[in-house]
This record gives C-alpha cells, structure tokens and sequence, in this order.
C-alpha cells in the first residue's frame, strides 16, 4: 500500500509542478504585454488609464492670434492636453515642467496642447512670453470646451493616443520632466498605436 501511494505521489508530483510552471510563465507573459506595461507606467506617475472604448475626441479652439487648431490635425501623434489658467498657482508651477517634456518629445510623434480656460489672449500672449514657453496654447473663452470634458480642477492633463483617443487623465500638477514620465512618454511615442489595448 505504501508503494503505491509512494507510485502515486512520484507521478502526481511532476503535473503539480508543470501546473505551477505554466502559471508563473502565464502569469509572465501577462506581465510583460503592452497593456500591463501601459497601466504600469500610468500607475506610476498617477495617471488615471481610461479604455479608448470613444472615437477621437475633436476639440476646435483659436490660439491667441487667432489662428483656428483642431486635435484632428495631430493624429497619429500623442497629444498632451493641459487645461489650466495663469492665476492658478499650481498651473504656473506645473509649467516649466512642461516646457521640458516638450523640448524633449517634440521632434518625435508628440503634441503638447495648453488650453487656457476664460482669459483673454493678451494675458495669454503675456503669461507665455514671461515664463518662455514654446508649446501650442488654445483659448477656451466660454469654457464651454472644458465644461464639455467635466473639467472641474486645474490643472488637468488628458493624453490621447495615435487616433486620438483619450487613454489618461492626470488631475493636478504633475513633474512631467521626472523618470516617470520620460518613461510613460517615450513608451507612447514609441508604440504604432499607443494605447488601443488600455482595458
């Protein structure tokens, strides 16, 4: 009797481990899809991860010449959306980080896109000439856009992917130069179309 329990537990023992075997090499192989490796950087720089499960958000604004932008025109870009205002203390903290992810990514596939919310764009022009910022800012006169999008804190950023979809959303400042970041962008930029597995 005890031979064949001994039998037994020798044939038993090699399908136990090949079960555990196969767990941890599933559970590895999950660990390193793009969509884990996405949620990952996200969590890691406090970055709410949304399923692009919408088609591409089109939002229309002037700059503060004039000049008429559409979201549509980068597509196939990661486009960095900042909603903010120069009396928000925040904001203007927030901004010089900006700028540095900005002179990074933009000659790779990315857009950095500030909206202004109800200033004017003299003051606009002003803020950006004081603190030598060189990315697009658009003018949300009514606020109507932001309202649209539930925006109720500044700063608020919302990432798109290549289509345009929304993929994140960062509810206050953020320091968009640190590691994390770099890392969270550089994964975007790099991806044919970043962000399309976020579930």
């Amino acid at each position: 009797m005890k031979m064949i329990r001994r039998t037994f537990l020798l044939l038993l023992l090699p399908v136990v481990f090949g079960f555990i075997g196969a767990g941890l090499l599933q559970t590895d192989l999950i660990a390193k899809t793009p969509n884990h490796d996405l949620k990952r950087l996200f969590n890691d720089l406090g970055v709410l991860a949304i399923p692009p499960d919408s088609g591409p958000l089109e939002i229309r604004l002037s700059d503060p010449d004039g000049r008429p932008v559409s979201l549509s025109e980068f597509r196939g870009k990661i486009v960095f959306v900042n909603f903010w205002t120069t009396w928000c203390l925040a904001c203007v903290i927030e901004m010089p980080s900006m700028q540095k992810l900005h002179q990074k990514f933009k000659d790779k596939d990315f857009v950095m896109v500030a909206i202004n919310l109800q200033e004017s764009a003299a003051r606009v022009k002003q803020f950006f000439e004081e603190h030598k910022l060189t990315f697009l800012t658009l003018l949300d006169i009514t606020g109507d856009v932001g309202a649209g999008l539930g925006i109720r804190s500044i700063p608020t950023t919302l990432i798109l992917d290549k289509n345009g979809r929304l993929i994140g959303k960062a509810l206050g400042p953020r320091e968009w130069e640190g590691k994390e970041s770099i890392a969270l962008f550089e994964y975007l930029v790099d991806s044919h179309v970043a962000g399309s597995a976020v579930r």
